[in-house]
């Protein structure tokens, strides 16, 4: 399974993914495009993927930002569930074995 990580921060007052273009929310009228959404992280996976994203240090002291990056990773962990039937067993599992020491 391959493992996307993205960062997420605040840039001209939007909410943006590092490295991806075409994607922004607005933090004082905030829209969520859907599709623009899609295009810009599933659009090009062709194999089992699982994508994280992680706030940058600006987005987490922002509260407004925060809550809504907090919605937004809710859809992309829910999206990456359906896509990878069985994704949720994998990661307890995973995180089990952190928990043990084991790899």
């Amino acid at each position: 399974m391959v493992q996307k990580t993205y960062r997420v921060g605040l840039k001209d007052g939007k909410i943006a993914i590092e490295g991806v273009d075409g994607f922004s929310i607005a933090v004082e009228d905030p829209k969520l495009n859907v599709g623009k959404l899609y295009s810009a992280l599933f659009a090009a996976i062709d194999r089992p993927t699982t994508i994280s994203l992680e706030p940058t240090t600006e987005l987490k002291q922002d509260q407004k930002a925060r809550s809504f990056f907090e919605s937004l990773k809710k859809i992309v962990d829910g999206a990456c569930e359906k896509m990878n039937p069985g994704l949720a067993e994998i990661a307890v599992k995973a995180e089990q074995l952190d928990a043990d020491g084991s790899k």
